[in-house]
Order: structure tokens, then C-alpha cells, then sequence
């Protein structure tokens, strides 16, 4: 279970990207065009709201999810995708497992630094409100008589010359 749906959601997406773009790259494919650009990012948004919605999915299920549809998307959309070997596979395993550990030490982290946060912001001195009054200067007289009569203090100034 995750202290944050949302950290998990958008940093599972984001390394879903990351990921495939990555992976295609290092497998020697081409740089992915507009339309697997675009179901690249459909495929990490789905994976983003499916962890925020469903905390309890563990980061692994929802990475290996995202790169099978990532997988399916650029090997149907680009040219000189490899398709699934044992050394694909496998690389597809170990940068799943590896993006998973990440995502729970961040988790983690976030857990402990937000939990200091609170306990720093629930221990406030008191302030009280100073008993000293600083008197106040109305210079509302000297801007109105520094101002030419044309000009006024109020609202947008007027269009002096017409715009043809």
C-alpha cells in the first residue's frame, strides 16, 4: 500500500514512458512518430490513473502492465521494432523490477519527509498580533494634484489617437 495514490500513479506512468522510449531506443529502433507518441502517452496515463485509483496495485503489476501496452503499441506502429525475445524479455523484467524498487524507496522517502513536515507544522509558537500601531500617511492628495488634469487615477487610460 502506498502513503501517496498519486505519487504512485504519476511516477508509474512517467517511468512507463521513460521506459518504453528507452528500451525501443536501446533495441535499435526508430524514434517513435506522432501517432505512437500519442498512445505512448495514452498508454502512461492510463497506467497514472490506474495506480492513483487503485493504491493497493503494487508498482511491478502496474509497470509490467504499462510496458506490454507500450510494447504492443510500438511494435505495431514503428518499423524496426524487435519483437519478444528471451533477451527482450528479460531486459523488459529487469528495468520492470528495478523501476518498482525505485518507486517504493521514493515512497518511502515521501512517507518520512512529509511525516517531519507535519510534526514541524503542528509545533507553532504562538504569535500574537503587535500592540504598536504604525500610523499610516494618506498621500492620496499629493498623487491626485501630481497627476495633469487629462489623466486619471482610476481604471485604463483613454486612447488618445484613434487606430486605423
Amino acid at each position: 500500500m502506498t502513503t501517496n495514490p498519486a505519487l504512485l500513479g504519476g511516477t508509474a506512468g512517467v517511468s512507463t514512458a521513460a521506459l518504453a522510449v528507452a528500451a525501443h531506443g536501446a533495441a535499435g529502433g526508430s524514434i517513435p512518430t506522432n501517432p505512437a507518441v500519442a498512445l505512448l502517452t495514452a498508454v502512461a496515463v492510463g497506467v497514472g490513473i490506474v495506480g492513483a485509483g487503485r493504491p493497493r496495485t503494487s508498482p511491478a503489476a502496474l509497470l509490467a502492465a504499462g510496458q506490454l501496452g507500450t510494447h504492443l503499441v510500438l511494435s505495431s506502429l514503428t518499423d524496426g521494432h524487435l519483437h519478444l525475445s528471451p533477451a527482450m524479455l528479460a531486459a523488459h523484467a529487469v528495468a520492470v523490477g528495478g523501476c518498482a524498487l525505485l518507486i517504493g524507496i521514493a515512497d518511502r522517502l515521501y512517507a518520512a519527509c512529509t511525516s517531519v513536515v507535519r510534526r514541524v507544522r503542528a509545533w507553532r509558537p504562538a504569535i500574537t498580533a503587535s500592540t504598536v500601531l504604525v500610523p499610516r500617511i494618506d498621500t492620496d492628495n499629493y498623487i491626485v494634484r501630481s497627476f495633469p488634469s487629462g489623466i486619471s487615477r482610476r481604471g485604463p487610460p483613454g486612447a488618445r489617437f484613434a487606430v486605423s
